[in-house]
């Protein structure tokens, strides 16, 4: 019986071995710090074969050397960034609260942990410490990297995360395609920008918002460079709005490396998808946390530009419980649905009541008024409002921009790289 089990054991392995062996990585990022482990880390998780190669044996000594305080990003962060504080804290749901508990007093050992346990479960992801990258060279389609160790890889997309830019010496001529732009406020973008946000990060009272364009001004034939994208001081408070930039990079980078193809041919709300996926944030507003009940439906309106940020008491915010007005929306619906352009000849007034709301969306999405019967029977338990539902009750910016995501979803619409509404 025992001669039979040793020779099936024997017969199984190699099909054992064959089945754990890795796929050739096609991405690599270069670098040891946060925005190289949250580019890796994303670049894994959109399905992408990726190495990890670090000059250093210690992963991040931002947070593994010593104890790191941050005071930073209330309220923003989001993502890989996030998940490493809850899995700091031992929790398995996000809670902002409890994320910016952690900030204050982050343990270098449980940090360690933290960033093993997310790569432990990233089946794509191969991390090799200690080594350099000694030479690279541009191919018709892809790249020829040679380690220090002498190893070489075909790659088809690489993220040079390391502080000085240190692979772009080692290309003839690209030195040129890679120089300082200035990174925006989150205030301070148009509203088609905002379209495209795809990270956001607070420093010293300041929110960054990074868009789509930025990510691409520091790439050149599929390498891509964060160093002229960090405009902070590298230091602790700046650890969140790296780790964000970071994986915004990495899948940038990945939907070059999955889909073989160029930063020409992205589509923004393929990769603002993506993004979101995994948890990334994309909404720059103070007021709303992750943790929301509706995050995401406030986020994706905020992408489409329905319902923008505004400024009020020096922070920018969404103002949740505010009214909506007839004229701030109907532009941008107009843009959207052609059709509602009929509605608004016909209907007109100062600010939205749940009445004129329900046949706004009836009207643009082809609905019935089985619709307004859906709405109040799911009112408390499937769509979280409070209080009683009434149609001459003027309308919430929250209750608009759930209401309006799920019944006429303006974020699935199409945008350029300068946000311009596709139609």
């Amino acid at each position: 019986m025992k001669f039979r089990l040793y020779i099936f054991i024997f017969l199984i392995s190699p099909a054992l071995l064959m089945a754990q062996k890795k796929a050739k990585p096609t991405l690599l990022v270069y670098g040891s710090d946060i925005e190289a482990f949250t580019a890796a880390v994303q670049s894994a998780q959109s399905s992408v074969p990726t190495l990890w190669v670090l000059e250093q044996e210690q992963m991040v000594p931002s947070l593994t050397i010593g104890d790191t305080n941050i005071l930073s990003n209330a309220n923003l962060d989001g993502g890989i960034w996030m998940d490493m504080l809850m899995k700091i804290a031992m929790s398995k749901y996000v809670n902002d609260s409890i994320g910016q508990m952690v900030k204050r007093d982050i343990n270098p050992r449980l940090a360690m942990n933290a960033l093993e346990k997310i790569i432990s479960t990233q089946p794509n992801l191969t991390v090799m410490k200690a080594l350099s990258v000694q030479s690279v060279l541009r191919r018709k389609k892809d790249w020829e990297v040679t380690l220090s160790n002498k190893q070489k890889y075909t790659i088809r997309a690489i993220i040079d995360a390391t502080e000085e830019g240190k692979l772009r010496s080692l290309v003839n001529g690209m030195e040129g395609y890679y120089k300082p732009g200035r990174i925006s406020r989150a205030d301070a973008h148009s509203l088609d920008l905002s379209r495209t946000t795809v990270a956001v990060g607070e420093v010293d009272s300041v929110v960054y918002s990074y868009v789509l364009n930025n990510i691409l001004s520091q790439s050149n034939q599929n390498l891509f460079s964060t160093q002229y994208l960090i405009q902070v001081a590298r230091n602790a408070e700046s650890i969140p709005l790296r780790a964000q930039l970071g994986q915004a990079m990495g899948a940038t980078a990945a939907y070059c490396a999955f889909f073989k193809t160029t930063t020409e041919k992205i589509d923004v709300r393929k990769l603002q998808t993506e993004l979101i996926t995994y948890g990334a944030r994309l909404l720059p507003l103070h007021d709303i946390p992750t943790s929301h009940v509706h995050y995401r439906a406030i986020e994706k309106m905020y992408l489409a530009g329905l319902l923008t940020g505004r400024k009020k008491e020096g922070s920018y915010v969404f103002d949740s419980k505010d009214s909506v007005r007839f004229e701030e929306i109907k532009p941008i619906f107009n843009q959207l649905h052609s059709r509602s352009q009929l509605w608004f000849m016909d209907n007109d007034g100062v600010y939205l009541t749940w009445k004129d709301l329900l046949s706004l969306v009836r009207f643009v999405s082809f609905r019935g008024t089985e619709m307004d019967a859906q709405v109040q029977k799911d009112w408390s338990n499937k769509l979280k409002f409070s209080g009683e539902f009434d149609e001459n009750r003027i309308v919430s910016r929250e209750e608009f921009a759930v209401i309006v995501g799920k019944y006429a979803d303006p974020y699935v619409k199409g945008v350029t790289v300068q946000g311009t509404i596709l139609r």
